[in-house]
């Protein structure tokens, strides 16, 4: 019988101690997924941690794979470099904003998880965006015509010749500004009187605006601005006149390419980005994937309200059933679980250190083969992502020790206890 008694005591306690390893296996992963994973601050400390708002202007935008893709974004508009497409950028999307855009879908998004809010909402609103391309645009190509030159005046006759010549010269340079470009240099019209200024004007507006091949908005346009135009032209102030003129002449362009950025949009100039990942992946719709979410959710939260309830049983009921196991042993149970604790804390604290050492330099190897793998994909955009995930692991990881360590020093003081109560036995009648 005693044989058979110490034999259960033995399996018992085995079970036991692996029963108190799995509970501390689930306390830690739910932890670690309501401490981080449902914590918003988790996300936007990670994400504005590794600078990635100003380093997509900086780095990711700037690299010569992503040119043509960075100057579609300001549609027909030709400018001059690629660092002054991300600049404009920068001008019309601030970091600032993206950033408030980016934390508030993930505000939404861990809301939505946690069951705060009914619906799932992702979306970026790029209503102020776009209402800041006109302006930002318009004042970039000022700039840029102060600095083109004049041609040379030449003789201040004032002929017929003369004058419809320099008029044929402000409405080509009108359409070259229609199609969004720059002239390499303006008609100059500094050395003529202004009663000779007046008459290539009124030529130019007369017939040539009328007649020419200019879109129908940019015409209508122009003859919207004539007066603001003719104050310049008679004033002799060539650089204002091309300034007067961009306006109606390059505003088509950019109303067109605003148009075709909204059809990517809804309504409220929101970019929806569940309905865009259904778009790029042909396999799921958009009520599927939302349906998936819910049922993730509903599942999730069921699994969490009793995960760490259950998970604290077992570590906490565990030891006490492996005491009550050997009573009336209390110091063996005891030190048996101490014992176990301070394994279980030691196993799961190096496991953490291990992780943390290898896990960055295994996921940055991972990302950097993905990479490569996928064409068309820039090397910042990879490196970026890179240190995004090894900070976002290594916070995972790290948050394993504080835990761990605990339930090792719990360990070690109840091995120490049942040394104590050993030692203390004379005066603790009944309890061996």
């Amino acid at each position: 019988m005693f044989l058979l008694f110490g034999a259960f005591r033995t399996v018992a306690t085995l079970i036991l101690g692996i029963v108190i390893f799995l509970g501390f296996l689930f306390l830690l992963g739910e932890r670690t997924f309501s401490a981080n994973l449902l914590n918003a601050d988790f996300y936007k400390d990670t994400i504005s941690g590794q600078d990635t708002y100003n380093r997509i202007y900086d780095q990711v935008l700037l690299d010569q794979e992503l040119q043509e893709t960075t100057r579609g974004l300001l549609g027909g508009i030709q400018v001059l470099s690629h660092q002054d497409v991300v600049q404009l950028l920068r001008e019309i999307v601030p970091p600032e904003y993206l950033q408030s855009q980016v934390e508030d879908a993930i505000q939404r998004s861990v809301d939505y998880l946690s069951e705060d809010a009914d619906t799932l909402e992702l979306y970026l609103d790029l209503g102020p965006p776009l209402d800041l391309i006109k302006p930002t645009l318009l004042a970039y190509v000022d700039r840029r015509i102060d600095e083109i030159p004049e041609d040379d005046p030449g003789p201040p006759e004032c002929s017929l010749e003369r004058v419809k010549e320099l008029a044929e010269g402000y409405l080509g340079t009108f359409k070259v500004l229609s199609s969004g470009e720059l002239p390499d240099s303006l008609p100059s019209i500094k050395g003529l009187s202004q009663p000779c200024r007046e008459l290539i004007f009124d030529s130019l507006f007369g017939s040539s605006v009328a007649s020419s091949p200019l879109e129908s908005r940019a015409q209508q346009g122009l003859m919207n601005s004539r007066e603001a135009i003719r104050a310049e032209f008679v004033a002799g102030n060539t650089h204002g006149v091309l300034k007067q003129a961009l306006r109606p002449l390059a505003t088509p362009l950019m109303d067109d390419a605003i148009d075709k950025l909204k059809e990517n949009l809804d309504s409220q100039n929101r970019l929806d980005l569940i309905q865009k990942i259904a778009e790029w992946n042909p396999d799921f719709t958009e009520e599927e994937l939302r349906a998936q979410a819910e049922e993730s959710r509903r599942l999730m939260n069921r699994v969490r309200g009793l995960g760490e309830t259950v998970a604290i049983i077992m570590v906490v009921g565990g030891a006490v059933a492996m005491v009550l196991v050997h009573y009336p042993k209390v110091s063996g149970g005891m030190r048996w679980a101490g014992i176990v604790y301070v394994v279980t804390g030691g196993v799961f604290f190096g496991i953490g250190k291990v992780l943390e050492s290898q896990l960055p330099a295994r996921l940055t190897l991972l990302v950097e083969r993905g990479a490569g793998q996928v064409s068309g994909i820039p090397v910042s955009l990879a490196t970026l992502a890179t240190d995004l995930i090894v900070s976002f692991a290594k916070q995972l990881t790290g948050g394993m020790a504080a835990p761990s360590l605990t339930l090792l020093t719990v360990g070690a003081v109840l091995f120490g206890v049942s040394f104590a109560i050993a030692i203390l036995r004379p005066l603790l009648p009944g309890i061996r």
